[in-house]
């Protein structure tokens, strides 16, 4: 693994590249950005530049440190992460046993902090005695996705480093050379924000048959077959929790949003492209109009999710919706309810 190996992350991986190649590497860092963008597989990297014996801005992979650090067993590199729902003062405190005697001359300390948003008030005083007091030579990389969480004093110690969300087709042409398949590689691009996501996604057993259900889906839904309510019970919701009943609504979304794009003739590459014949036969089902109203209907299906209402009413009354109408859902209200 390289730093040119971190995707999309380009000006953040100048400017550590720059601090040790010039040793102006701060004694404290706070990755922020969303979820799976690389800045844990940043964070491994620099912890492995900073203890390289054969590279100045880079890890070699070779030498016994970067081979230690990357299989985790390096006793001067720890990452803490949340017990439960938070990281706690006794993990800080054992982190400062660990770190109690002086290491070799040759070695940099470096401390990952996962979800760092997620230490208690006490963890974090603890945490910046001993980044004012340190024992050795030692960099801490925070990472968060909400560095406004993090304590003032605390993110005043760091240098902070904004990791951006990926684009689509940085993440599709990442999976790509990973083997993936095209057209999966760039449906999954569109389902997530980062890299390590829609690798987690792609590589399901059963990705692409949830994409065919979803459009077998659909394709009940415009017809006003009342299967696009069996198929609720027995495709959508079956041995599904609920992170893939959202992956479903963002697949439904994803599809609608093609066939629109069909429909008022935008010469735009489809994101589902493995799938352009059944689309172009729904497409003839659908109007503009309908379509819109259906995206809506998806859209405020997937911000239910969220809340206290079981998946099985909110799926049940978007499909309605899209069949028959506002008019139609607010008459059976209801059965959604019932059904919950």
């Amino acid at each position: 693994m390289s730093f040119k190996n971190i995707v999309g992350q380009d000006r953040t991986v100048h400017l550590l590249q720059n601090g040790l190649r010039f040793r102006r590497i701060a004694h404290a860092y706070c990755f922020t950005g969303p979820k799976g963008v690389g800045k844990e597989q940043t964070a491994w990297q620099l912890a492995k530049a900073l203890n390289c014996r054969e590279m100045e801005d880079d890890a070699c992979d070779h030498c016994l440190n970067c081979r230690r650090i990357e299989h985790g067993n390096h006793p001067e590199v720890t990452m803490v992460a949340p017990e439960g729902q938070t990281i706690k003062i006794d993990q800080m405190r054992q982190l400062q046993k660990n770190f109690s005697y002086s290491p070799a001359t040759d070695v940099t300390r470096v401390i990952i902090i996962q979800d760092a948003e997620k230490m208690t008030v006490q963890a974090a005083n603890s945490l910046l005695k001993f980044l004012e007091e340190p024992t050795s030579r030692m960099v801490a990389v925070l990472l968060t996705t909400n560095a406004n969480a993090i304590l003032p004093t605390i993110r005043s110690r760091c240098q902070m480093l904004s990791f951006q969300a990926l684009s689509p087709l940085h993440i599709a042409k990442a999976l790509e050379q990973e083997g993936v398949e095209m057209g999966l590689a760039r449906v999954a691009a569109h389902l997530s924000s980062g890299l390590d996501h829609a690798r987690e996604q792609v590589t399901q057993e059963g990705f692409a048959l949830l994409c065919e259900r979803v459009i077998k889906w659909s394709g009940e839904i415009v017809s006003g077959s009342s299967e696009a309510l069996v198929t609720i019970q027995t495709q959508i919701l079956a041995e599904a929790g609920r992170e893939q009943v959202e992956t479903s609504l963002d697949l439904l979304l994803l599809w609608m949003r093609d066939i629109l794009q069909d429909r008022v003739g935008r010469n735009v590459e489809p994101v589902m492209e493995l799938w352009s014949e059944i689309r172009r036969h729904q497409s003839s089902q659908w109007t503009s109009s309908r379509l819109m109203h259906g995206m809506n209907a998806v859209m405020n299906a997937r911000r239910q999710l969220a809340g206290p209402l079981q998946p099985q009413a909110i799926l049940e009354q978007m499909v309605l919706a899209i069949q028959g109408g506002t008019t139609n859902v607010i008459s059976r209200r209801s059965s959604f309810q019932a059904s919950g």
